[in-house]
């Protein structure tokens, strides 16, 4: 084994170590799930960050510039597409014309089965483009508005295949005035996408011309056409839940540049918001990690998000954030509300849902380990109703919230994507409907919920509710192949269809680990059936707005924002420079903007310390407490913000395996 030592003198530290901290393995007096701890906990300098005390950042890649430092820097998602485009936008002014046209496959690095078209033309006119399908119902196309210049957006490329692009111009009354066929060559899947879909069940169309399939083990987001053949991919990898569909037409990306420490696997901290060209523009923070669920509260408007508390639990938090300045504006931490005998957990709650109502200023969410749906009012906090089985609660002080069957029906088990729909569709002004896809799986409170029937299928379902009486109704229930977490249900207004997607189920022959499926909702007429080869989180449809992508992009001048932990300032420490160097390869470190970034393996850190000529800041983690040992293999970079450092010049050094290292690194604070 490489040593991480790069010098033979070794220091003494023990008396400057905190007593009582936390080794590696060591086991709680406390019993219950958790009871173990694994990772290092000791502390160089005694310290204590509040997980509250955030600090609000709003900055570019320009920010780097007011710090002096060593640091590696290292460019965001913004500022690398807005540099390709503002190229792309400077070759369009080179006057390529309709009939010799240039072509840019893949212009913006992340996108293979993209590309745009350049080329002037005399008049003002629309364009209308379609990439030709090996069926009728497999071309994709799109159209742009009247111009003298125009920069077309391709989606929907086959892989390893000379593809057809037919270009038509269009004059002001929609008539074709002129038309070519251009070709355009693209290279084979990565590996990791071949064969990743295979048609079970296939009408030959869908109401979906695009379904995206993302996070979990689909590392790269891809989407398939109504035949499975692959139309589009991204070659960078997401985080575990991949994206989130924005009302533009955009998407939120869960990003693998930082995550930090959690008290089971690390959360993502930085997410992008970008187009299917792979052009970004904005990008957040979250100082406590995203999970599950990233949406709008309404169309542009601000951000509904889940996080976790970090106060012995996780994946129980909502919070709202400004979409401009990436600002806190509103949060929920469910103990707060549900104080019970059910946070006896660390994962007691399980949020994997929340959407918005902005009709009554309300919240449901999907709590997967209550097995509860659950409907509140955003502003007051007040519960609403509960949908469960009326036998969860029974005896609780939440029992007068569940709502009452009207029918004989089996409820739902660790749902997920519960969300209140606008269609009326059982006819009924006074009801409520809401969709979910039932996993029907109990693996956390077998012991609470002993009425499970252990069906062996997952289900689409829709429930109507009578919010004034207080009661609910079963309405549809379709069944699928048993998936036992994530996993979405869909209704399609327009088209009446119902999407299952079953993004984990239990290992089948091949190996083939997700399966989604198309319904005609009134008929339950299967479509389509679709057969992954891989875990995912969720499906959804593409939707693609080409106006938008023909556009340059414009984005903010901080097009950086959110929020994360900061470093506390203590006293002055008396700490000698320590004389052993961390390696490389046991710790990197990057800047981008402000923010230092500091990658390891989960919970080998516990303190990072800025030790200056006249004060010390420390970034302290051993009060998160690992309590799985499953991700002592997850590596992270943890996202540490310098912006509020009293001016000095810092050296930095780290608590490693409860061991103080000199990290070689310093920084300058003007």
């Amino acid at each position: 084994m490489k040593s991480i030592i790069r010098k033979k003198s070794l220091i003494a530290i023990t008396g400057i170590l905190v007593a009582g901290a936390l080794s590696v393995t060591q086991v709680a007096a406390s019993g219950g799930e958790g009871s173990e701890i694994y990772g290092y906990y000791r502390q160089a300098v005694e310290a204590s960050m509040d997980l509250k005390d955030t600090i609000l950042i709003g900055e570019n890649d320009d920010a780097t510039n007011q710090l002096e430092t060593t640091l590696p820097q290292v460019k965001t998602l913004v500022a690398a597409s807005y540099e390709i485009d503002q190229q792309v936008q400077a070759e369009q002014e080179n006057g390529y014309t309709w009939e010799e046209p240039l072509t840019i496959l893949n212009p913006y690095q992340i996108s293979p089965l993209t590309a745009v078209i350049l080329f002037d033309t005399e008049e003002e006119c629309g364009v209308r483009f379609t990439v030709k399908g090996k069926t009728e119902a497999a071309d994709i196309s799109g159209e742009v508005g009247a111009s003298i210049s125009h920069r077309i957006p391709v989606i929907g490329l086959y892989p390893e295949m000379d593809n057809t692009v037919v270009l038509e111009l269009l004059d002001s009354d929609g008539n074709v005035t002129d038309s070519q066929e251009i070709t355009i060559t693209t290279e084979a899947l990565p590996d990791k996408l071949k064969n990743v879909v295979q048609p079970e069940v296939t009408s030959g169309e869908s109401a979906y011309q695009l379904t995206m399939v993302y996070g979990q083990k689909t590392s790269f987001p891809f989407a398939y056409d109504c035949m499975g053949d692959v139309r589009w991919y991204m070659n960078k990898e997401t985080g575990n839940y991949g994206l989130y569909p924005l009302s533009n037409d955009r998407m939120i990306w869960q990003d693998t540049a930082a995550y930090v420490p959690n008290q089971e696997k690390p959360q993502a901290t930085n997410m992008y918001e970008i187009d299917y060209l792979g052009r970004t523009y904005n990008m957040y923070y979250v100082s406590g990690g995203s999970h599950h669920e990233v949406i709008e509260k309404e169309p542009g408007g601000n951000l509904l998000l889940l996080t976790s508390s970090m106060e012995e639990h996780y994946e129980d938090k909502i919070q709202e954030i400004d979409r401009q300045t990436g600002e806190v504006v509103n949060e929920l931490a469910l103990q707060d509300i549900m104080d019970c005998k059910y946070v006896d957990l660390i994962d007691w709650a399980h949020i994997n849902t929340v959407s918005y109502q902005p009709e009554s200023d309300t919240i449901i969410i999907s709590a997967r380990n209550l097995e509860s749906v659950i409907k509140l009012n955003w502003t007051t906090k007040e519960i609403q109703w509960i949908l469960c089985d009326p036998r969860f609660w029974e005896g609780t002080e939440f029992e007068k919230y569940v709502l009452q069957p009207e029918d004989d029906f089996v409820y739902h088990f660790q749902q997920h994507t519960a969300y209140q729909l606008d269609t009326d569709l059982d006819g009924d002004e006074n009801t409520v409907e809401v969709s979910m896809f039932d996993n029907h799986y109990v693996s956390h409170r077998e012991d609470t919920v002993t009425y499970s029937d252990n069906s062996g299928e997952s289900y689409l379902l829709v429930y109507s509710i009578n919010e004034k009486e207080g009661t609910v109704r079963q309405i549809k229930k379709i069944p699928t192949v048993i998936s036992w977490v994530t996993s979405s249900a869909i209704y399609d207004e327009e088209s009446s269809h119902f999407f299952g997607m079953c993004g984990y189920r239990p290992k089948s022959d091949g190996e083939r680990r997700g399966m989604t499926y198309e319904f005609d909702y009134e008929t339950e007429e299967l479509l389509n059936q679709y057969s992954i080869r891989t875990t995912f989180y969720r499906a959804s449809e593409m939707k693609i707005d080409y106006e938008d992508l023909a556009s340059p992009m414009v984005i903010d001048e901080n097009y950086i924002k959110g929020a994360l932990w900061q470093p506390v300032k203590v006293e002055k420490a008396d700490l000698e420079k320590p004389d052993q160097v961390i390696d490389s390869e046991a710790v990197s470190f990057h800047v981008t903007g402000q923010v230092m970034y500091v990658g390891t393996i989960d919970h080998q850190i516990s303190q990072i310390i800025f030790q200056g000529k006249e004060n010390t800041f420390v970034y302290d983690t051993t009060n998160i407490q690992l309590h799985d040992k499953t991700y002592l293999k997850y590596h992270e970079n943890i996202p540490v913000p310098m912006e509020n450092l009293d001016a000095d010049e810092y050296e930095i050094y780290v608590m490693y395996q409860d061991q103080l290292y000199d990290t070689e690194q310093t920084v300058t604070v003007k």
